[in-house]
């Protein structure tokens, strides 16, 4: 299963998501979740630490651009991050929950094309952090592939 493949990849390639305790909890057509405990990603004012925070939007949304890279079938990628912009409206005051969507089929099948024809692309992915159905943490993250 790709969500176990991911989890691995990570825990292995990037050993603070394992000291986080960052989990992969769910991938379907619209969304991928991965969650941390707030006791091990904990502040001195007893809320989620914003480095957390932080890591875990970038993370998830890493993990969603390998999967697409799976999923579009593209093979000896290198993903790195190219630029962010992070907002933190609100406090997390309990276990993490980050949620981060699926670009559409139109940003997918532009990725593929430009894999195709220059064997590198970018793509922008969206993640927020909600908690009690408000948004807490607002991340936009650019992406480079390379093959």
């Amino acid at each position: 299963m790709i969500i176990k493949e991911i989890e691995n990849k990570i825990h292995t390639q990037i050993p603070m998501t394992k000291l986080m305790k960052l989990e992969l909890k769910d991938l379907n057509e619209t969304q991928l979740i991965t969650t941390a405990p707030l006791d091990i990603n904990v502040n001195d004012k007893g809320t989620a630490f914003g480095g957390s925070l932080n890591s875990i939007t970038i993370i998830s949304s890493w993990c969603m651009a390998y999967y697409l890279s799976k999923k579009l079938n593209i093979e000896n990628t290198s993903i790195v991050i190219f630029k962010n912009e992070t907002k933190f409206i609100r406090p997390v005051t309990k276990d993490i929950v980050c949620t981060t969507f699926i670009p559409n089929e139109e940003e997918q099948n532009s990725l593929k094309s430009k894999i195709n024809t220059k064997n590198s692309a970018s793509i922008k992915i969206h993640s927020q952090i909600i908690e009690n159905d408000k948004v807490c943490v607002d991340f936009y993250g650019v992406y480079i592939i390379k093959t």
